[in-house]
């Protein structure tokens, strides 16, 4: 993998902490929003600490792509290629 492609990932981690810590009020529903993007970036997290070995991007963007059409957030997407495209 790329440093670019590792830095962009980095972002993209440093806002879904964001998002979570940003989430709003605390109901039923956006605990289970904030469970399932801490879920996803768990995964996410685990590899930047062995710097990226045996990391897989296909599986890592389904479940982003999943969490993108069940609670719109479609951003990550959006934040990791501008992240890619501006080195």
């Amino acid at each position: 993998m790329t440093e670019v492609k590792k830095i962009a990932y980095k972002k993209l981690v440093h806002q879904a902490f964001l998002d979570l810590k940003n989430s709003g009020t605390f109901d039923e529903a956006t605990f289970y929003r904030n469970f399932r993007i801490a879920h996803a970036f768990h995964y996410l997290t685990e590899f930047i600490v062995i710097d990226f070995v045996g990391f897989n991007e296909d599986e890592f963007w389904a479940r982003v792509d999943a969490l993108a059409s069940q609670f719109d957030l479609h951003h990550y997407r959006k934040i990791f290629d501008e992240a890619v495209m501006e080195k």
